[in-house]
């Protein structure tokens, strides 16, 4: 199984943190945020050599921070494109289970725990925060599977927030590099991942995966970021 970390982004909210440095490479308690993450699986039993980081803004500088063993591959559409082609060039290169992260959240070690293999694709989702516009909400069917993700959903309408991470087996590989490729064919390559998934869940809808009163959060401000620093204080090293 690969664990690729989305870290393409230029993260334009934190500037001028990231004037010369992708927002994955915003220290959080002293060091990179994407080392965090990179920590927390080693502290699951995840060897480097199965990490993948996908980058895009101020890829060198990602690359020379990334520990050696961690696998880095640059995404040459990030500057045209969403998230959805960054996920496309991780499916691309790796024929296998693949567990997608975002390299903005940081989380204590119990949400990795729930990263493991499925038979079916899943995503991990926060039922205890306060929805707003700007959360990615998530719509459960009648089964308790996940056919929606979309921020314009109604809080009343969602089951909660998806928090980042996700599953996707390499059983469904090849659709959902399918989907994403109809996608850019289709002039949707601006769309995010989430979207790929919407798609992906008309055939084969996704488990959601508790992480409620787990300590995370996403990164896209200042404000954000003081909350990590906060939350890094409270998980520390682990």
């Amino acid at each position: 199984m690969k664990y690729a970390i989305l870290a393409a982004g230029e993260g334009r909210r934190l500037r001028p943190l990231t004037d010369q440095k992708p927002k994955a490479l915003v220290p959080v308690a002293g060091k990179p945020l994407l080392y965090w993450q990179i920590e927390a699986l080693e502290r699951r039993g995840v060897r480097q050599s199965d990490i993948i980081v996908v980058g895009g803004y101020g890829f060198e500088n990602l690359r020379k921070v990334a520990p050696d063993g961690v696998q880095v591959l640059y995404n040459p559409l990030w500057n045209s494109a969403n998230n959805v082609l960054t996920v496309y060039f991780a499916l691309l290169h790796y024929d296998d289970d693949l567990v997608v992260m975002n390299s903005d959240v940081i989380a204590e070690d119990r949400i990795f725990g729930l990263l493991r293999y499925a038979e079916y694709p899943y995503a991990v989702i926060d039922r205890t925060v306060n929805l707003s516009t700007e959360e990615m909400k998530v719509k459960l069917d009648a089964s308790n599977r996940i056919v929606l993700f979309s921020k314009y959903l109604s809080p009343q309408e969602a089951v909660g927030e998806y928090m980042g991470f996700s599953f996707i087996p390499k059983a469904l590989r090849r659709n959902l590099l399918d989907i994403i490729v109809h996608m850019q064919r289709n002039g949707e390559a601006h769309k995010w991942y989430e979207d790929a998934f919407n798609y992906l869940c008309q055939q084969y809808p996704m488990d959601p995966v508790y992480c409620d009163n787990m300590l995370w959060t996403e990164i896209d401000t200042h404000e954000d970021l003081r909350k990590a620093e906060h939350i890094a204080t409270m998980i520390g090293g682990n």
